[in-house]
């Protein structure tokens, strides 16, 4: 500890903290405008001056000047106050006297920094400068004559989102807030809103509709991404009017601008029921009867593996394990799954196969929590674990990784956070980036290497990786240990490192480079996502980086794991509560005497379920053994499954369809009953995100017409003689958490598996296909992926904000592509694939090879998997439309 003065007051402080940071925690006043918490110290505007001894005799900026022994500190004096006066009164000399219309007004830090420092009038005159004001821009307004270029913006902007989108124009006095005079062109993130001090950034979705002292303010989770931000919600009159992030200020554009799905022209808000081809509104009544009376006709008579659920991303923990309870328990089925299917869980069993699925020991009761969301199970001293839950890795270790290797993920658009802490640990002098990816993402500009791959070779890259290392090492001992490596080399012996090079198009030497940097890495974490996984042999690519994890990672050493993205809200919640057709709450195995325990006293089936792909099989070939009826809660698996016309016609074969969602998507209008669902703070629950933490959802609004999922799944368990009566969500959480040893110790914001576990990590080498052939002779490779601005198709609503950003899809191509077919950006392109054609938008990106090309999947129109067969790769014609 670090033993110093501050106003006479002895302290004492850990080392390499700042003076400013030390004299806040301990309530000791020093002013200050361009510091904030969430940012490295900027040291621009001089106002938070102290005078320290030993030091220079000039004072020093306490934001910027670091704790060290036996300082003394004077933070008051008229010197200091002299000086700060004066600095106000610079920052204040041409600054807008619009404080009446300004949307900063009540949160001002200028403001509040005016009256500390008691400065009634400025007496200094200066030349006026032109305001410049952007009302151009999308969704944040722009005013230069209110900025007090304190940087706080331009260094968010630069080092935490990376989009570099803000910086100071021109020097000295006429230093001016800008992007060259041109509208924004950027992530629109609004971050930079948000850690302005003043109002030269306003956010055009909150203007004018409320002032700070107006609004109510509570804490949730966000309901998008997996990256599972907690912000606080803004409220006025019942309705939600902006989101903030009070901690890192950090949001994505869907995050901060999404919330006005909410009020969606198209929202359900009564259910639906289907009568000659054509829907009616009906009361709860009437649809939830109907609903159970389909049910349990088609369950008498084909039996309760002829009724089959899929869980939701969107939905809740809770939410999704009354689901799973409701068919186990109730229907005495295993016949669920998620749609998770399709990506995330292709990573879990590749996971599982090299690691093992995850078991723990050492879990008991313990006294009840005083958090409703908080697991009544404690860890034990001899508490311990294993399998591939306990190689994953948490956002916030990342940064202490000195290697990530990003493969086949543009990291952005799936997971900001991911992108923003790979943006941190870019920061430090001895982080190395490796970036493989078919297209150029904004972090190649970050990176010691960039792969360029033909798509579709990412475990032919991976091989290659492995093989370089083991060629350059020959007696290279993993860390992790390790069976089966010697017949893995075997199995790696039917091509050479040049010859994968070669198929990849990548650079022999640089996949050599590459093998090198894994080799020294002392903490390497592998990332990859949704995009990779999606493909059809996406198992695989899982399975190969995997593999070169076992052979590379560094457990011991924090950051050094693996980043599978689990895509949507709570994609990896749907999965670990326990919507699968072979595994149990909490991962655990499908067996008659865990499951007969957890469900107690039901003794529910043990015979596996089949799959959502085996299922669509089933349904196509006409089987026996095919469902009958459906129960979804929620999510358009016309929009996101592939090969679209393919599934809507096997889904048009069911007897009876239930879906449980916010809007009449593509898939509900197949249902013969639609139940609207609250959404995002007209709900309570939990959601787990990509990185296993535990984000609480909290019920702000009121919903209107509708009903939470775990209700409705609820009324139609007692319709079916399987009562499920809970007082609210944190009842069924209190019930459900016992059952899962792996979330001893969750609570909200921390995450699971909990820290206390003592991990033994081990694996098992397991060869994979290194076929990458990718059927077709088309001239053009299609990507489907995403978009920065949407998540899944929830943000595709009116008036969602993002949709002022990117309103629609469009096929993004390279100049030279779009050349050699006569198109032009906002042309209409025809795009054809052996499995049908869509209509889209041209949009010209330098970023794609030429050969390659990208289209969202986000939108109805033009619907992406109408083009593709098993996976989100395709070969396409192009043309003209």
């Amino acid at each position: 500890m670090v033993n110093l003065t501050i106003d006479g007051r002895a302290i004492q402080s850990e080392p390499g903290k700042t003076l400013l940071e030390v004299a806040k925690e301990h309530g000791i006043f020093i002013p200050y405008l361009c510091y904030h918490p969430a940012l490295k110290p900027i040291g621009s505007c001089r106002i938070c001056v102290v005078e320290v001894k030993p030091g220079p005799p000039r004072p020093l900026p306490a934001c910027a000047t670091y704790v060290a022994e036996g300082q003394e500190v004077v933070t008051e004096s008229p010197r200091l106050r002299a000086i700060r006066q004066e600095l106000m009164k610079l920052v204040l000399i041409n600054h807008a006297l619009d404080c009446p219309i300004c949307d900063k007004g009540g949160e001002c830090e200028l403001q509040e920094l005016t009256h500390a420092l008691g400065v009634g009038q400025v007496d200094l005159e200066a030349q006026p400068t032109a305001p410049n004001i952007d009302y151009v821009s999308r969704l944040i307004e722009r005013h230069p004559d209110r900025c007090v270029t304190c940087g706080r913006c331009v260094h968010i902007c630069r080092d935490h989102v990376g989009a570099m989108a803000i910086n100071f124009m021109h020097r000295g006095y006429f230093t001016e807030l800008g992007s060259g005079l041109l509208p924004l062109d950027c992530e629109f993130c609004g971050s930079c809103v948000d850690i302005c001090p003043v109002g030269a950034l306003i956010n055009k979705t909150f203007k004018y509709r409320a002032r700070a002292w107006e609004v109510e303010r509570a804490e949730t989770v966000c309901p998008f991404c997996g990256g599972g931000c907690t912000y606080q919600v803004h409220t006025r009159d019942g309705q939600v009017v902006r989101v903030v992030n009070e901690d890192s200020v950090l949001l994505c554009g869907r995050g901060r601008f999404g919330f006005p799905v909410l009020t969606a022209e198209d929202r359900l808000r009564t259910p639906l029921i289907k009568e000659n081809g054509a829907f009616r509104e009906a009361d709860w009544e009437e649809a939830l009867d109907l609903a159970a009376r389909r049910l349990k006709e088609i369950i008498e008579e084909k039996g309760p593996g002829a009724v089959y659920g899929v869980g939701s991303p969107r939905a809740t923990n809770e939410a999704n394990y009354l689901f799973q309870k409701f068919f186990r328990a109730g229907l005495g089925t295993n016949q669920v799954d998620n749609p998770a299917r399709y990506h995330y869980v292709r990573a879990l069993e590749a996971l599982a196969e090299i690691f093992g699925w995850p078991q723990v020991e050492g879990a008991e009761a313990g006294p009840r929590p005083r958090e409703a969301y908080a697991s009544p199970l404690t860890l034990t001293e001899a508490a311990k674990g294993k399998g591939f839950s306990f190689v994953l890795g948490t956002i916030e270790d990342l940064p202490k990784a000195d290697l990530a290797l990003v493969v086949g993920m543009d990291v952005t658009p799936e997971l900001p956070p991911l992108g923003w802490a790979i943006n941190e640990a870019s920061l430090k002098d001895d982080f190395k980036l490796i970036v493989a990816n078919p297209r150029l993402t904004k972090f190649d500009r970050n990176a010691a290497l960039s792969l360029r791959y033909a798509p579709g070779s990412e475990r032919l890259l991976a091989a290659g990786l492995i093989k370089a290392l083991l060629t350059a090492h020959p007696d290279w001992t993993p860390a992790i240990p390790a069976q089966g490596l010697e017949e893995f080399k075997e199995a790696l012996k039917k091509a050479t490192v040049k010859e994968m090079a070669k198929k990849t198009g990548v650079d022999e030497a640089l996949l050599k480079e590459a093998a090198e940097l894994l080799a020294q890495a002392k903490a390497p974490a592998i990332i990859f996502g949704a995009e990779l996984l999606a493909q059809d042999k996406g198992g695989q690519n899982a399975l190969a980086l995997a593999d070169l994890f076992l052979l590379v990672g560094q457990p011991e050493a924090p950051g050094s794991r693996l980043y599978p993205v689990a895509e949507k809200a709570n994609t990896r919640g749907v999965c670990e509560v326990g919507v699968l057709p072979d595994r149990l709450p909490g991962l655990q195995p499908l067996t008659s005497e865990l499951a007969a325990k957890i469900f107690a006293p039901q003794a529910p089936a043990s015979q596996p379920g089949l799959t959502l792909p085996e299922v669509l099989d089933r349904l196509e070939a006409d089987a026996e053994d095919a469902p009958q009826a459906l129960y979804a809660l929620g999510g358009d698996f016309l929009r996101w499954l592939p090969h679209r016309s393919r599934t809507e016609k096997v889904l048009q074969k069911l007897s009876f369809m239930v879906v449980q969602d916010a809007f009449l998507t593509d898939t509900a209008k197949l249902a013969d009953v639609v139940l609207p669902v609250a959404v995002f703070v007209e709900q309570e629950g939990t959601f787990l995100s990509s990185d296993g933490r535990l984000g609480v959802s909290s019920r702000v609004l009121s919903p209107i017409g509708v009903k939470p999922d775990w209700q409705i799944i609820s009324e139609l368990g007692r319709r079916l003689g399987f009562p499920l009566k809970y007082s609210g969500p944190a009842a069924i959480f209190q019930e459900m958490a016992p059952a899962m040893p792996l979330w001893a110790g969750a609570a909200p914001r921390a995450t699971v598996p909990a820290a206390g576990f003592a991990a033994a990590p081990a694996g098992r080498f397991v060869p994979f296909d290194l076929d990458i052939s990718l059927p077709g002779r088309r001239p053009y490779v299609l990507i489907v992926g995403k978009s920065l601005q949407h998540s899944g198709s929830f943000t595709t609503h009116q008036p969602c904000g993002t949709l002022v950003v990117t309103p629609g899809a469009a096929l993004e191509l390279h100049p030279e592509d779009a050349a050699a077919l006569n198109l032009a950006a906002g042309d209409s392109a025809k795009v054809i694939s052996s499995y049908g054609e869509v209509t889209a938008p041209v949009a010209l990106s330098a970023d794609l090879p030429p050969g390659v090309v990208l289209l969202a999947e986000h939108f109805g129109e033009p619907a992406a998997h109408t083009l593709t067969l098993n996976s989100n790769l395709v070969r396409v014609s192009i043309q003209k439309a």
